[in-house]
């Protein structure tokens, strides 16, 4: 899918212009006039990644730095001064924003032909207006995670669709008061953002030169109809995730179903060590007549804007996301889900769990990252529309409003926010 904004347009230009440019004035770096690259990222591992990168291209090196607690918050400014990283590591969610303010090159130039490596909906994130803003690294696809004893006892199938899902709630909710067949946090928008991309939908898109806000659209207002039947049937089990409360109350056995991203089993093993064995996952259900799953965004490589060296930075993070030997350090060492295809089949990738009774979990999320709609579109108030739904959800979770109206009132609010930064909106 093209996306065209005029609103972008000085960002394309000027990204372009800076690599066509040190493209024409490279002179070819070689072993004893090596080039050197900054490269900054937080996936485990990635220093035996850079360090085989550099053995094996004296030419090119690269100086990895490990982002850690909010080294994240200073690549704006830095990028703005001219001192930035020439690669960086940053959520994909996050892109649009930096491409309004003139913060990352347009890599087009070098990576327009690779979409066919990446699975389809990551490279729709990564590219706006023929333009090409990063190099997608991992992804969050979703997956229903659900304890097979509970289900066993209760005689209650693998639903496949909502309806199911909602019906196996009735029949846990009938059989024990205590058992809910999921958590509804309103402090997380990860299971709402996956569930309306599942659907098709998205928060923003793009037409001719404005932004849209898409919020409250049919997409979205099909999950708001399924949370508030789980809401008003006392099927959801109110909790703020993340917290000590939620991990004892999975714990103790009393949410049966966490529909969530391929990176959350590992945080299950984790904080639910007492659960080993119990639990298994499952394609995560669909609306009737579908066949898709969500996601929950990922990681990405860019390039900012300033950095000198555009062809081999590309080059470097080409290696590291697409070839063989990238792919493994990336996720026998760094644990990730792969954005690109040829990771969904790495065998570090498709190992068994034994806290899963055995089961080999990501052949169901390999086959979820396939499913999920290129329809995504992440704009440049991403987290204030996520913060706002917090607030919203909240009011939902105290009985002071419908999920309908929590998402009419954050439609309002994120057509001003993008209109406060002087972007058009369309209607």
């Amino acid at each position: 899918m093209k996306r065209s904004i005029k609103n972008l347009t000085t960002a394309l230009a000027a990204g372009a212009g800076v690599a066509l440019a040190l493209a024409a004035c490279s002179s070819g770096p070689t072993a004893d006039d090596p080039v050197t690259l900054e490269f900054w990222g937080w996936v485990p591992g990635l220093e035996e990644a850079v360090a085989q990168w550099n053995e094996e291209n004296p030419e090119i090196q690269v100086d990895f730095f490990r982002m850690t607690g909010d080294d994240g918050d200073t690549i704006p400014a830095s990028i703005d001064a001219g001192t930035a990283p020439d690669i960086v590591q940053m959520s994909v969610h996050s892109i649009p924003g930096h491409v309004v303010n003139n913060r990352l090159i347009d890599i087009a130039e070098h990576a327009e032909d690779w979409g066919d490596r990446f699975t389809e909906s990551t490279w729709a994130s990564v590219s706006f207006d023929g333009g090409i803003y990063a190099i997608p690294q991992d992804s969050g696809p979703s997956g229903m995670m659900y304890r097979q004893d509970i289900f066993d006892e209760h005689g209650i199938e693998v639903p496949t669709t909502w309806e199911e899902y909602l019906e196996a709630a009735r029949t846990l909710k009938e059989a024990d008061p205590d058992l809910h067949i999921a958590q509804f946090s309103p402090n997380e928008t990860g299971h709402w953002l996956q569930t309306v991309w599942q659907n098709s939908g998205t928060w923003n898109g793009i037409e001719d030169d404005a932004w849209t806000v898409n919020v409250a659209d049919q997409q979205s207002q099909d999950v708001a109809e399924l949370w508030q039947t789980l809401l008003d049937e006392d099927l959801f089990l109110t909790v703020e995730m993340w917290t000590p409360e939620f991990w004892a109350e999975v714990n103790d056995g009393r949410i049966a179903t966490i529909n969530y991203a391929a990176w959350f089993p590992v945080l299950l093993e984790e904080s639910a060590e007492s659960t080993s064995g119990n639990w298994r996952v499952a394609p995560t259900p669909n609306f009737e007549g579908q066949d898709s799953a969500g996601d929950t965004g990922g990681s990405v490589n860019v390039v900012p804007t300033g950095t000198e060296d555009v062809e081999h930075a590309v080059a470097f993070i080409e290696w590291l996301n697409t070839s063989e030997d990238g792919l493994d350090h990336l996720i026998s060492n760094g644990g990730i889900f792969p954005a690109a295809v040829d990771g969904l089949e790495h065998p570090a990738l498709l190992t068994e769990r034994e806290f899963f009774g055995g089961q080999v979990i990501n052949e169901v999320f390999a086959d979820a990252a396939v499913k999920v709609p290129a329809t995504w579109v992440d704009g440049p108030t991403y987290d204030l529309i996520q913060d706002r739904l917090k607030d919203q959800f909240a009011r939902v979770a105290n009985g002071d409003q419908t999920f309908s109206e929590a998402l009419d009132t954050v439609h309002d609010q994120a057509v001003a926010d993008l209109r406060d930064m002087g972007l058009s909106v369309a209607e």
